[in-house]
């Protein structure tokens, strides 16, 4: 693989990368961190790239395992996840603008306090819209347990959701 290659196939995949170690580690220097080793891992091993068949599960599965080898290895505190205002424009009252706020930021805080393996199918299938296939290859699980855990999660926080929206929380 030559650099220009590399530059079309693989670091188009870095903020995705991005993501997904950032959501198992919650730290976003430690995220950058690994993402970083992840591209330069996959730069020395270049000349081995043209045997695999998809690059970006490969790259996935290489973030997935460096970050979780990072939650081993260190102890700390995992931060609170904040969300950041959208850049565009909107175009409802500014009550429906902060209800839809609370609810995007509650339910950021349920996923967050998912267990990792749960937290990571969200992830990778309803934020970066993995195939269920892609994502049993890189959890190296069957595609059958990805969808019955993904079905359990979204439950698990559906009913969080009716719970607080039946007592008024949100």
């Amino acid at each position: 693989m030559e650099l220009n290659e590399f530059k079309q196939s693989i670091l188009p995949l870095k903020d995705k990368l991005f993501r997904l170690a950032l959501c198992i580690v919650r730290h976003r220097e430690e995220a950058e961190d690994i993402v970083q080793e992840v591209l330069l891992k996959v730069w020395n091993n270049r000349l081995s790239l043209a045997d695999i068949n998809n690059p970006a599960a490969y790259c996935t599965v290489i973030t997935k395992n460096a970050a979780f080898d990072r939650l081993r290895q260190t102890s700390y505190k995992i931060p609170h996840i904040s969300v950041e205002p959208h850049d565009a424009v909107d175009l409802q009252t500014p009550q429906a603008n902060m209800q839809r706020k609370e609810r995007q930021t509650l339910i950021i805080r349920l996923i967050a306090a998912l267990p990792n393996d749960k937290r990571m199918l969200i992830q990778l299938r309803d934020i970066e819209g993995e195939s269920y296939q892609d994502i049993a290859r890189i959890l190296n699980i069957s595609e059958s347990k990805v969808k019955t855990d993904l079905f359990r999660a979204r439950q698990s926080l559906k009913q969080q959701l009716d719970k607080m929206n039946a007592y008024g929380r949100i």
